[in-house]
Parts: structure tokens; C-alpha cells; sequence
């Protein structure tokens, strides 16, 4: 049985002990329901003991690569799978190359980063392992992030790219000779490596930014009808994705472009405090004459919570605060004294009241 993602994420939940009795009975029913399955789920169940400590760095940041090296090193002991030597192929994407091995070694390979990544509730994926062949067009690999979720990835050309929450990054599985190209919905950062004869593509609710070597973040959730880009490093050109890249605007080091969805242009100004689009990466959520409601959809993203306003002219008011503690109550309490207002948290539901 092919298991996906969400199955991943249960039968973790089952290993930790975190499972409901409703979810407890599912698992155990699958295990039951053939040989097939009780052999996959020992070997689930071994990769989740050679995880060691995985559990315990729930509540910090994950690097996939180091966490796959880790988890390697250990299964190469037990030569349950062996590992090419090929520099090209010892990065996070090269994973394609598992279909040298053995159909069960394959499945441990697959299954442990799956199972990581779902125990330490960092990332969910879809189409993991779809081989390419020859002549087709090139399978995008797709990583996404839940509220509350951030990840950290390396991509096989070097590249380090941080995932903001709920957000979504699609690649192909090897890239192309002459471009790299990622699209994206939602938020990410990205250190690009380097490589003037390939440049490094971002295609954005029909944006494209286009960079050589540089370091930028991208935002570009739906609901908010822009795509943002800030530079914190190096040169990027953005704009339409088919306008002629001479009529782009061009974005040095801390500069920041907006792009319009509903008119296709894009307005440029220099930022005074790049943490304001950047504090993300470590946490933090900075704002600076910032409305309520948006406030409080980055609380949704950050903390998987849902936000409701008991008068809706709560959402107009502007908040200014660098919130760097991770404690959600302790960031509400902040809130709430500098605006003068209440809130009330019940499970994962705040609501802010006068």
C-alpha cells in the first residue's frame, strides 16, 4: 500500500503516543489489514527508533538535510541502503537516484524523510517519488508548509531556502542546464547560489523575479493581490512573468518591488528596516503601522490559530510592535496593552474585544 503524506503524519502520531483512540484503532486496523502492511509499518517503526531524538526538536527550526544526513548515517550502519558518491547526487533532491536499489530499500529511503518530516510536524508532501522518463516534461516536486510550520531546505545547486508558513514551493526534481526554476504561493527567502550561465527563476501569482546570485524574500499569499519582493543582498529583476525583461524593474539591496495583480505593475521603494519583511525567518513578527487584521492573519500563519474580532472596527486599528517572544499569549498580552483592548484565547481561537 501506498501510503501519502497525511498517513505519514498518523502513523507518527501513533508512535508518539499522540494519537486520538479514533486514530489508534485506524492504525492499528491498516497494520492488521495485511502482511504487506505490518512489514511496512516495522520498518516505519524501526526508522522512527533510529530517529533518536527527532522528537524532541519539535519546537525547533528543521534543516531537511542535516536531519536526512543524520538518519542516513544511521541506516548506512545497519546497510539497510547505501549512498552514492557522486557529489551531484549527496544533496536533498537527488533522492530520484534511490530507484538503483531495492524495492525495500527504496521504501525506507522515501519512508524515513516522510516520516521525519511528519513527526516533527514541519512539512507535508505530495508526489514524493514519481521517476522521470526520458522525454517527459520534468516532474515538479512540491513542499508545503501548514500554520504554524516553517521548513528549511537545501536545493541541489546549493541554493537555501526557508519556507514561511503556510506556503507551498514547487520544483522539478533536477534542474534544467540553463535556468533554475521554483514557483511559489505563499512566502519564502532565498540564498541563491551563484551561477551566472543559469539563472535562478521565481515564477509568483504571474510574477517572475530573476536573479544570478543574490538574497531575497518573496511573498505571494493569494489573499493579498500583491507579491512583494525585498532584497537583502545582491540585484534582482521583476515584473510580469511575460513581459521582456528589459521593461522589469530592477531591485537592489534594500529595496522593496510591488507587484499589483489586478494591474500588472510594479511600484519600488527603498525600506529603512528590512527586519520588517524578514523577521520571520527567525520567529519573530515585526510590524510597524500595521492593521489589526492583517495582525492577525500573521497570527493565524505563525501560531495555527484562528482570529476573530468581536467589533469590526477593531480591524482598522494600527499596531507597531517587534513581537520576538514565541509564547503566543505572551505576544497577545503585548498586543493588547500597546492598542488598549482585550482578548480572550479559548484552545486555538483568540478574539480580540474593546
Amino acid at each position: 500500500m501506498e501510503l501519502n503524506g497525511k498517513e505519514y503524519q498518523l502513523i507518527a502520531n501513533y508512535l508518539a503516543g499522540e494519537c486520538t483512540d479514533e486514530e489508534q484503532r485506524k492504525v492499528e486496523q491498516w497494520i492488521d489489514q495485511s502482511q504487506e502492511n505490518k512489514r511496512q509499518f516495522q520498518e516505519l517503526k524501526r526508522i522512527w527508533q533510529l530517529s533518536g531524538d527527532a522528537v524532541k526538536s519539535r519546537d525547533k527550526e528543521w534543516s531537511i538535510e542535516q536531519e536526512w544526513n543524520r538518519l542516513d548515517s544511521q541506516i548506512s550502519k545497519e546497510k539497510v541502503s547505501s549512498r552514492s558518491e557522486n557529489s551531484d547526487q549527496k544533496r536533498y533532491w537527488s533522492f530520484r537516484s534511490s530507484s538503483i536499489h531495492s524495492g525495500t530499500q527504496k521504501f525506507i529511503r522515501i519512508a524515513a524523510v516522510f516520516l521525519v518530516a511528519a513527526l516533527l510536524g514541519v512539512l507535508s508532501y505530495q508526489g514524493w517519488y514519481q521517476p522521470e522518463q526520458e522525454g517527459q516534461e520534468p516532474v515538479l516536486r512540491q513542499i508545503s508548509t501548514e500554520n504554524g510550520q516553517r521548513a528549511n531546505l537545501t536545493l541541489a545547486d546549493g541554493t537555501e531556502v526557508m519556507l514561511n508558513a503556510d506556503s507551498e514551493l514547487k520544483l522539478p526534481t533536477k534542474f534544467a542546464s540553463d535556468v533554475r526554476e521554483v514557483h511559489l504561493d505563499g512566502e519564502a527567502y532565498f540564498n541563491v547560489s551563484e551561477n551566472k550561465d543559469k539563472p535562478f527563476l521565481v515564477h509568483s501569482n504571474g510574477s517572475l523575479v530573476r536573479v544570478l546570485g543574490t538574497a531575497f524574500s518573496v511573498r505571494a499569499y493569494p489573499e493579498d493581490q500583491k507579491v512583494q519582493v525585498v532584497v537583502e543582498e545582491g540585484r534582482v529583476s521583476f515584473g510580469k512573468k511575460k513581459e521582456r525583461e528589459e521593461g522589469k524593474a530592477i531591485l537592489d539591496r534594500n529595496e522593496l518591488g510591488t507587484f499589483d495583480l489586478a494591474t500588472h505593475t510594479v511600484a519600488t521603494r527603498t525600506v529603512e528596516d528590512i527586519e520588517l519583511y524578514m523577521s520571520w525567518r527567525n520567529g519573530y513578527l515585526k510590524f510597524e503601522k500595521t492593521q489589526l487584521e492583517d495582525v492577525g492573519t500573521a497570527l493565524e500563519r505563525r501560531y495555527d490559530v484562528e482570529v476573530f474580532f468581536e467589533d469590526p472596527s477593531l480591524k482598522k486599528l494600527l499596531l507597531t510592535a517587534y513581537l520576538k517572544s514565541r509564547s503566543l499569549r505572551n505576544v497577545l498580552d503585548v498586543i493588547t496593552t500597546s492598542l488598549e483592548i482585550e482578548y480572550q484565547l479559548d484552545d486555538n481561537k483568540v478574539t480580540f474585544m474593546k
